[in-house]
């Protein structure tokens, strides 16, 4: 008899509750596949994705309760299916590019992503497997709706589910207080949403794209002064970098919190000495590239020439980084050009196309009277160039927009060149801008048509076909080189002009096992799969200058205002004139940050010891240093900052 009635009471709750068990579930599953196929495992951290993705799976099904009775299975399908795609598409994206895409990207640049059809569909064809495992729950709720029913929603129902979302967010959230290594805690990665790669890893897909949703929280808070454990001042041999900014008077006049803050902050903060490298090339021409998926990997003697030359023949640096942020090419570029950590969420350097750009390239050479180019191979507004970049240079012209070369992709830099340099060349002095495309992924002779146009020149290496294809698609990049110094050469403006080449990201197009059969060492995952090549470099230098000072793309501006020997706060930028004397700190996406001294993994909470020894007290001051550039930077960002000390 007890049989009978428990099996009755479990076939009806079976019935009553069997899809909302199994909603809340699959969220899970989806999680777990995510977890597995990207990061390689599941932690202990997989326990806030849990918790959190419980919390949202009733708030969904309240969406499906709320609905009338015909339509709820309808519901609660399109539902699970939009989820399933929404890991998907982060999935293949992550295979492709390296990072996550954010919902900003996905509203503004859903069309030039299928620019990479061939790339994407490689991905989804290697992913195949990892697609079924996604669709598997879809597939199967049509046989867990046929066998139950979906409850109507009554004022019972409605407070169980939302008391149910409402305790497990509690758990959740409480499970953030407990202690976790590492120098930031783990309610503060949940409140900034920040970085967007170790919080997705963390917290989980579900909970990041909703964070996303309600907006980043901003935290108030004083930020420190961070001087205590920098080099004491040298003598007065050197001037330093500082302009006549009243902050006393700017935060008297300033009603905004946030920027009385940023006032106060970059009032306490030490500025950088001019050195024996202060005006070195003052004067001189100036031709700044951001070079496409550019690496070390892609310099070779005989293959590239011209790059081997200006990399031993200028400044040689050993220990160059060069991070990996959420737009990649885009962000690429604004670090290079602006010396701000893009913000993430947004198109970074699309938004900066009203702010005043007081220390950039271009707006310094503007100051001179000398005339601007930017110039672009590939099409003028992809990543709203066609917005950014006419805010820096006075002149920009890309594919549709004046640059007339052969659509191939990706195009030829070389093409580019030649059809640019009568433009600048005949003038006194000038600054160019270039952004290059021909070393882009895809790195196939079939899906690269700068690969196959080189690949006799590479085909008898013993390489795979993948390192040679990037090999050939730079080849088509140092005959770019060769032919503007060539033309400098022509026009007599060699000898009077700087090359300062840096590259966007790594070349994440490769797989690790190409990048380690091109640098012929096993590569970590963490510092050493960013570490690249900055060349600076003129036909003037009579001997190489070598720089072993780790640094990364956020010191190239100060460094560079520094060599030109141009007036700037060196208060007011997130990255130091490597010659100067503070040490750069190198730092990733996701806070981790390396000196000559000591290496921080934010991921695991790993200090490395490399040179001096430091103390833990010296080793937090660093990673808050970290932290507050990086929230400097999205505030001098968003809040057009530069314009409110120098034009208001």
């Amino acid at each position: 008899m007890f049989y009978l009635w428990h099996n009755t009471i479990m076939r009806k709750l079976q019935k009553k509750y069997l899809c909302e068990i199994y909603f809340i579930f699959t969220l899970i599953y989806f999680e777990a596949v995510f977890q597995i196929c990207n990061f390689g495992y599941l932690s202990l951290d997989f326990l806030y994705p849990v918790l959190f993705d419980m919390s949202f799976g009733f708030l969904c099904l309240l969406l499906v309760l709320a609905v009338p009775s015909r339509m709820k299975k309808i519901i609660y399908v399109i539902i699970l299916g939009c989820l399933s795609l929404l890991f998907i598409v982060q999935t293949i994206y992550f295979d492709v590019f390296k990072t996550f895409t954010t919902l900003n990207s996905v509203l503004n640049g859903t069309g030039q992503v299928l620019e990479f059809k061939d790339e994407i569909m490689r991905a989804v064809s290697s992913n195949i497997g990892i697609i079924f495992l996604y669709f598997c729950p879809l597939f199967f709720s049509y046989f867990v709706l046929k066998n139950c029913e979906v409850r109507i929603l009554n004022l019972k129902n409605f407070c169980v589910q939302l008391a149910l979302s409402q305790v497990f967010y509690l758990i959740g959230f409480l499970c953030l207080l407990l202690p976790h290594q590492g120098l930031k805690s783990t309610m503060d990665y949940y409140m900034t949403n920040e970085p967007l790669k170790l919080v997705t890893q963390r917290f989980g897909l579900i909970v990041e794209m909703k964070n996303q949703l309600r907006g980043n929280i901003e935290i108030q808070k004083e930020h420190p002064t961070l001087c205590k454990y920098q080099i004491p001042d040298p003598d007065d041999l050197y001037e330093k970098n500082v302009m006549d900014i009243d902050f006393n008077a700017l935060m008297q006049n300033e009603s905004d919190s946030q920027v009385i803050s940023m006032h106060q902050y970059f009032m306490e903060q030490k500025p950088t000495r001019q050195n024996e490298y202060t005006g070195m090339f003052e004067g001189y021409n100036l031709i700044l590239i951001t070079a496409e998926a550019f690496s070390d990997y892609a310099i070779d003697e005989n293959l590239t020439p011209t790059l081997y030359k200006m990399k031993n023949e200028g400044f040689v640096f050993t220990n160059f980084y060069n991070p990996l942020f959420d737009v990649s090419t885009s962000d690429g570029e604004y670090i290079n050009v602006w010396g701000l950590y893009p913000t993430p969420g947004i198109w970074s350097f699309s938004a900066s196309s009203q702010n005043a750009a007081v220390f950039t390239m271009g707006w310094q050479y503007q100051k001179q009277g000398i005339q601007t180019f930017a110039f672009h191979d590939h099409y003028f507004n992809y990543y709203d160039r066609h917005l950014s970049h006419p805010n820096i240079w006075k002149n920009y012209m890309g594919v549709g927009n004046g640059l007339d070369i052969k659509p191939t992709w990706p195009e030829s830099d070389l093409e580019m060149i030649e059809k640019t340099s009568d433009i600048y060349m005949n003038l006194d002095a000038f600054h160019t801008y270039f952004m290059s495309v021909s070393g882009h992924l895809n790195y196939t002779f079939s899906g690269n048509s700068m690969s196959y146009k080189n690949y006799d020149l590479v085909k008898d290496l013993n390489l795979s076909d993948l390192s040679k294809g990037y090999l050939a698609a730079n080849i088509e990049f140092d005959r770019a080189m060769e032919k503007l110094l060539l033309d400098l050469e022509t026009h007599g403006k060699a000898e009077n002009t700087l090359f300062v080449i840096a590259p966007d990201h790594y070349p994440y197009g490769l797989p690790k096992e190409n990048i380690e059969e091109l640098s012929k060492r096993k590569i970590n995952d963490d510092f050493d799969l960013y570490k690249s090549a900055l060349l600076i470099y003129s036909p003037s230098m009579k001997k190489e200058i070598v720089v072993d000072t780790p640094l990364s793309s956020i010191d190239i501006l100060p460094t560079l205002n520094n060599l030109m020997g141009f007036e700037y706060d060196s208060r007011l930028l997130m990255g130091v004139d490597v010659f100067s004397d503070q040490k750069p700190i190198v730092a990733l996406e996701n806070h981790s940050f390396l000196t000559e001294d000591v290496k921080y993994n934010a991921l695991t909470g790993e200090t490395t010891i490399i040179k001096n020894q430091v103390d833990e007290n010296q080793i937090r001051k660093m990673f808050e240093k970290v932290n507050v550039r990086f929230d400097m930077s999205k505030l001098i960002l968003t809040k057009d900052y530069y314009r409110k000390v120098f034009y208001e």
